[in-house]
């Protein structure tokens, strides 16, 4: 059995890979496959995590253990594709280069019969942009709540002895 899975990267333009890929393979072999389809540089760390069905972060799966004593950790290389990507529209986050923080969607579109061991693109659109989209990280907090808290703590050591 394959899964046929579709890559999308979070960007203004269309940069999508549709891959073949034998179920029971790992998702280090997922990941292998995602850098290749895309021609990624294959020294960069990455990790998947773990959604719910509104793509809320869950867990995350990284490309290998930091702490080897640490065996709540579990890498891409302890778990199968149709561990974790086990009905159709089953979601992922795929995240590489944790300095540039490149972010795609991993989405399990469907199964095939095929048997056949070989991991295969079978639809690409777009290429990869030359840098990363800028990640913009939204506050509740306004700029100007930040002048009134510099005013107090401006007044309390201006009228203490230090």
């Amino acid at each position: 059995m394959k899964h046929t899975i579709r890559i999308q990267l979070e960007y203004k333009f269309d940069v999508i890979r549709d891959i073949e890929i034998p179920s029971e393979k790992s998702l280090k072999c997922l990941h292998y496959a995602i850098i290749s389809s895309l021609k990624l540089d294959k020294n960069e760390i990455a990790s998947f995590y773990l959604t719910n069905e509104e793509l809320e972060i869950l867990q995350e799966i990284p490309l290998f253990r930091i702490d080897d004593k640490d065996e709540s950790i579990i890498d891409m290389s302890e778990i199968k594709i149709e561990s974790v990507l086990q009905k159709p529209n089953s979601q992922l986050i795929y995240v590489y280069d944790f300095l540039k923080m490149w972010r795609f969607l991993i989405s399990y579109t469907k199964k095939t019969e095929d048997k056949s061991k070989h991991i295969k693109v079978i639809n690409s659109i777009g290429n990869m942009p030359k840098e990363a989209p800028e990640i913009n990280f939204e506050s509740d907090t306004e700029i100007d709540s930040f002048k009134s808290i510099e005013d107090d703590i401006h007044e309390e050591f201006n009228d203490s002895e230090y």
